[in-house]
């Protein structure tokens, strides 16, 4: 390979690998947007609506006032390096914490109303 050839690889080195991570991020948010898609049909074939749990879950969501996730919340699986990784999933188990039900026990998700929070505090008086 003649010379000139070799320093314009060189030269260009830096900028096909910067291009090289680009493709490579947008690939795997691909194949995350792809997984997120075959469970959510998987998830909506095979639950019944009718069926007692889901009935109860949807009833404590809107209790709770829980709203679905806003769109585009898809979970990374796609293989990272693994600082990035990390990174994503941090963000995506921030973004999905308002949207989780509480465990049993733990306080409820929507303040109290101003009667329930004076009978409490009358309570913890002893009154």
């Amino acid at each position: 390979m003649p010379y000139p050839d070799v320093a314009a690889l060189i030269e260009d080195a830096e900028t096909r690998d910067a291009q090289q991570a680009r493709d490579s991020e947008n690939l795997a948010m691909l194949v995350d947007r792809s997984d997120f898609d075959v469970n959510f049909d998987y998830v909506s074939a095979v639950t019944d609506p009718d069926d007692p749990d889901v009935v109860r879950e949807r009833a404590i969501r809107r209790k709770r006032g829980i709203k679905p996730p806003a769109p585009g919340s898809a979970a990374p699986v796609a293989q990272r390096d693994p600082a990035v990784t990390k990174e994503l999933v941090e963000r995506y188990r921030a973004a999905q914490k308002p949207y989780e039900i509480p465990a049993p026990g733990a306080p409820e998700g929507r303040p109290k109303s101003k009667l329930a929070q004076l009978n409490a505090a009358r309570a913890e008086a002893g009154r």
